[in-house]
């Protein structure tokens, strides 16, 4: 079923109407509490309109490294394969497993994950920082 307007409409027109409407009228710690709601808002917009994407492009990185089979082995959702195998490389660089190769796949995860973060939180700086990330703003 298509709805209109859908959640991620509904999240833009509740952060536009805060922005343009609601932050002028506000001074001090109001203003201040009212940028973090809308800056909230922001994220959960543009995660709904990336859907799995960055999850999916997180979970390749770590394919890369550990492997396809070892990717799914931990089940779940794929939120809960990343926190499991991002709780599994941090381990394993606190322990020097990766001491002499941080470069290549271990690289590769770890800017995968700051990239896609910035994405959903800050898409301008990755344009500012020359990055370049699908659905930037």
């Amino acid at each position: 079923m298509s709805d209109r307007p859908n959640r991620g409409e509904l999240l833009a027109a509740a952060e536009e109407t805060l922005r343009d409407e609601v932050l002028p009228a506000l001074d001090g710690s109001a203003k201040y509490a009212a940028l973090m709601v809308a800056a909230a808002i922001a994220t959960a917009r543009r995660e709904i309109e990336t859907g799995n994407d960055a999850a999916r492009r997180t979970l390749d990185a770590y394919a890369e490294l550990y492997g396809q089979d070892n990717v799914h082995r931990s089940g779940g959702s794929a939120d809960e394969r990343i926190n499991e195998l991002s709780r599994d490389l941090a381990r394993e660089i606190r322990s020097g497993t990766y001491d002499t190769d941080l470069l290549g796949p271990v690289f590769t995860v770890l800017e995968t994950q700051v990239v896609e973060r910035l994405g959903l939180s800050n898409p301008r700086f990755l344009v500012s920082s020359g990055y370049s990330q699908p659905g930037a703003e």
